[in-house]
């Protein structure tokens, strides 16, 4: 009878699995993205500039110093001055966004390792090849990054002040990046790193090409009267609003978002009332959770218009978290989602 019992648990717990996939998988399907989605990957991993003579070092970088004050709900700016007395040869970056723009700028034989969150395919576009490559470190493993040797770690504001103290007690040269995630701010960082690294020419090369693929993404979206108005639904009811990755993505495929719209600067918070009183045409969840269902099924929401036309969609997390230039890989993504063309 136990084993019995056994069998049938691990019977439903695989229907389970397979129905979150399957949903998935079905959006999948219908998902045709403007751009080839591979060749646009492939296209953002590797780019070089032309190549100029280096720049003298050391060198010192002036720069414009971002932080979010959660508490306020606002962003504060200062300028700081950085010195950095040769070309890091040694590099480890402590964020996923921070690995993905260092790949595709910057000779990789430079990254000496990455974290934990670069090598999970629910975050980081290059999950493949840095488990491929390696070593990985756990955020919190200071001694395993002291121990790399490093001439150069870049931090973020996510990067705990424990962490970044230690380096600083072991003498390693780190360079906080603060805040960002909005695509004009990512442009902002990509070039403040190619200064940072020497690889100015390959960083401008980038920012250029992202440019070229906006327009080529935005030439290829149908033309309306009217935008579609998309909400991202995320675990425990928080919606992004205008400091948000998403409300960039939003903005490259002619969308809008509609925590933005109605005043959401960073994260809030909302209830099933405040949805259907806010009644987007599209609602985004991220996959591997249950809220496409708890939504459909929810009597409250029953005449919210994304729930009567069956407009609610999963998204896989990697496309919702990003903060680098694969943002593009996300617009191109939801554009699929919400505009359905053909091929």
């Amino acid at each position: 009878m136990r084993k019995f019992l056994i069998i049938i648990g691990c019977y439903l717990v695989y229907c389970l699995v397979a129905a979150t996939a399957s949903s998935e998988a079905d959006n999948d399907q219908k998902t045709v993205p403007p751009l080839d989605m591979e060749r646009l990957k492939n296209e953002l991993s590797f780019v070089r500039g032309k190549a100029k003579a280096e720049g003298a070092w050391p060198r010192e970088i002036r720069y414009r110093f971002q932080t979010y004050d959660f508490k306020s709900d606002a962003f504060r700016q200062e300028a700081k001055t950085f010195a950095i007395k040769k070309k890091p040869l040694r590099i480890i970056p402590h964020a996923v966004g921070v690995a993905e723009i260092l790949w595709t700028i910057c000779p990789r034989e430079r990254l000496v390792a990455f974290n934990e969150f670069s090598a999970d395919p629910d975050s980081s576009f290059i999950a493949d090849k840095v488990r491929e490559r390696g070593p990985i470190f756990k955020s919190k493993q200071t001694e395993l990054v002291i121990g790399y040797q490093p001439d150069l770690v870049f931090t973020v504001f996510y990067s705990s002040a424990d962490f970044k103290e230690k380096l600083k007690q072991a003498k390693i040269q780190s360079f906080d990046l603060g805040y960002f995630g909005t695509i004009d701010s990512i442009k902002g960082q990509i070039l403040l790193m190619g200064d940072i690294i020497g690889e100015e020419s390959n960083a401008l090369a980038l920012v250029k090409l992202i440019d070229t693929k906006i327009r080529e993404l935005k030439a290829k979206l149908p033309r309306r009267d009217h935008p579609i108005r998309v909400l991202y639904y995320d675990e425990g009811g928080y919606v992004p609003g205008t400091s948000s990755n998403f409300n960039s993505i939003c903005k490259i495929i002619g969308a809008v978002n509609v925590g933005a719209e109605q005043g959401i600067k960073s994260w809030s918070q909302i209830d099933y009332e405040t949805l259907l009183k806010w009644n987007p045409d599209v609602i985004i969840v991220p996959g591997r959770s249950n809220l496409k269902e708890l939504l459909m099924s929810n009597r409250v929401l029953s005449y919210a218009r994304a729930i009567k036309s069956g407009s609610v969609y999963y998204v896989p997390g990697v496309y919702l978290r990003v903060e680098s230039q694969y943002m593009l890989l996300s617009a191109d993504y939801l554009a699929g989602i919400i505009y359905r063309q053909p091929r």
